[in-house]
């Protein structure tokens, strides 16, 4: 009894280990298919890429993830397997987020024109081992903006430019949260003159159901993190530390001021994709950026279940839009 009840403890002590250290893809079985999680070496920096789909002969779709440094790679388990039947899915741990932090990182290098060097690294390193003429571009909140100045810049690497939960003026989008968030708080049973602040302006956010519609704090995006093979719960415990690092040292330093007043043309089609409920990046600014966009095409898609994360809450919703995307513009 003794001796079967040590050897239940020690399968559990190898599985707790293996859990903590281990990170993996799961196969897919289909004739053409790719999946592939490791490292590349992107301008000097070690960061990580999670490579999925049926086809590998498929449309690449690059995400660029918001934060900045909070990374969508442990959530791409629990949205994108539909993706994967029209797109090769491309996810991408920025430097300084997620898989890619790692302590004593140079705070130098977190900055707007690093990242976009850096998409632009990863892109060429697509086309290279995939293939890929141009990619769908799918930039999510601060990715957005990344995404943004890349597709104006680099037009001829860009099949179409998706904004997701889409950036358009930072300063004027912490006046709308708060503006809102004073209205809400009696129903929230605090004083209405509560101060807001940084440090707690994202909880209001997410009580209000304005991060995620149908949920009032991070804990779904958390327990989605836990179940992901693509991290090991030590990746996991970086998310934190990645995000805070990079929300404290990035330089905003290609443009002086928001995208709406200084990246309005674009050489290909432009699409918005905004959940009705957001506030994170509030729809009617939004909206007033996607007016100024000048494009060949442009559409704007709005997911009435969604706040912040359309992606994650009406996933294929999100698939079928995407595909759309591809029917209108090959």
């Amino acid at each position: 009894m003794l001796r079967s009840i040590s050897f239940v403890i020690l399968l559990l002590t190898i599985a707790i280990f293996a859990r903590w250290f281990v990170s993996f893809t799961p196969p897919i079985f289909a004739p053409h298919a790719i999946a592939k999680l490791g490292a590349v070496d992107i301008n000097g920096d070690r960061q990580y890429l999670l490579i999925r789909s049926k086809d590998k002969s498929k449309p690449v779709l690059l995400f660029l993830h918001g934060g900045p440094g909070m990374p969508a790679m442990y959530l791409a388990h629990a949205f994108q397997r539909p993706l994967e039947e029209d797109f090769v899915v491309v996810h991408w741990d920025q430097r300084g987020a997620g898989k890619s932090f790692r302590k004593g990182m140079d705070p130098a290098q977190i900055s707007t024109s690093q990242l976009v060097a850096d998409a632009e690294a990863v892109i060429a390193y697509l086309q290279s081992t995939l293939g890929a003429d141009k990619v769908y571009l799918v930039g999510h909140s601060h990715g957005s903006y990344i995404g943004a100045l890349l597709a104006a810049r680099r037009p001829a690497l860009v099949q179409a430019f998706i904004g997701v939960g889409q950036v358009a003026d930072m300063t004027r989008e912490i006046e709308i949260q708060d503006a809102y968030l004073r209205r809400q708080m009696t129903g929230l049973g605090l004083p209405s003159d509560t101060p807001l602040t940084d440090a707690n302006r994202e909880d209001f956010l997410f009580k209000t159901g304005s991060e995620i519609h149908n949920a009032t704090s991070f804990a779904p995006l958390i327990l989605t993190g836990l179940l992901a093979p693509e991290y090991s719960l030590s990746d996991v415990m970086k998310v934190k530390d990645g995000s805070a690092f990079s929300s404290k040292h990035m330089k905003r330093d290609l443009i002086d001021g928001p995208l709406l007043a200084n990246v309005t043309r674009f050489e290909m089609p432009v699409y918005f994709f905004m959940g009705a409920h957001d506030l994170v990046t509030p729809v009617s600014l939004a909206q007033e950026y996607f007016e100024l966009v000048d494009a060949p095409a442009k559409s704007w898609v709005e997911f009435e279940n969604s706040a912040h994360f359309p992606f994650f809450e009406e996933p294929e919703k999100f698939a079928e839009m995407m595909a759309r995307v591809v029917e209108e513009t090959q």
